[in-house]
């Protein structure tokens, strides 16, 4: 597969200064990753409905950033066939790099591209497997739904979406407590590393990420997908806001 680059003119571009150039650093604030990883991962190597045709999965991977979940996608199963796209030039480029072997052997394919501009493009019935890592909460509302009304249609009857994303409970209580403990991780991951220019950028992104116009409430998410047409909504992971989420057309 080829890398590829599509015009990017849907949706914002939230990662251009130091947290495109830092993102391994700005991970360092989700010390339970690797939890949510092993979690895509199993749902993945659960997912047999493409046993039904011997045809290798197609799978879209929505916001690869620098291809740190993509490596973890490739190695959960043989037989993939991968598509990662992200909208930022910088994370394209080092997902690129990282992931050169893979997009060499034809096992992935990496595409500069804006997700709502690049699921319109494809085909209805499609993929195998959507999934999203950290991505769909950074998106403005009205545009995340129209993310989510694309992926529902380009998905194949009985496909799997995977989100694994920061769901903010619906209970104000509840998010006060959590917003404090996800913020302190934050802190405690990143001010080692002495970049305290990079750890207020992300503490200002974060709470950006929690505004009227962005947040993704837990129970108002799951209203909106099964709306959609989703089937059999569930969360299989939870640690402060963040979640691993699944659900099937």
């Amino acid at each position: 597969m080829k890398n590829q680059t599509i015009e990017n003119e849907a949706g914002e571009r939230r990662f251009q200064g130091h947290m495109s150039e830092e993102y391994l650093i700005v991970m360092q604030g989700i010390p339970h990753l690797a939890d949510m990883d092993r979690r895509v991962q199993e749902a993945i190597i659960g997912y047999r409905d493409c046993e039904k045709t011997g045809q290798p999965l197609k799978v879209l991977e929505v916001g690869c950033g620098p291809g740190r979940a993509t490596a973890k996608i490739i190695a959960s199963r043989p037989g993939l066939n991968l598509v990662a796209i992200d909208s930022e030039p910088k994370l394209a480029v080092q997902a690129r790099r990282y992931l050169s072997e893979a997009v060499d052997d034809g096992i992935l394919s990496i595409v500069e591209a804006d997700a709502l501009v690049y699921l319109q493009a494809s085909p209805d019935n499609h993929f195998d497997i959507v999934i999203e890592v950290l991505c769909l909460h950074n998106l403005e509302l009205n545009y995340r739904n129209q993310v989510l009304q694309e992926i529902y249609r380009t998905l194949k009857p009985g496909g799997l979406f995977i989100a694994a994303d920061k769901f903010p409970p619906d209970d104000p209580v509840m998010f006060s407590k959590l917003l404090q403990d996800h913020i302190g991780l934050f802190v405690d991951g990143i001010a080692p590393s002495g970049r305290f220019d990079l750890l207020k950028e992300v503490v200002l992104h974060e709470l950006a990420d929690f505004s009227p116009e962005r947040i993704m409430k837990e129970q108002e998410s799951l209203q909106i997908l099964m709306n959609l047409g989703f089937q059999n909504c569930r969360f299989i992971f939870r640690r402060n806001f963040d979640c691993v989420f699944l659900t099937n057309k």
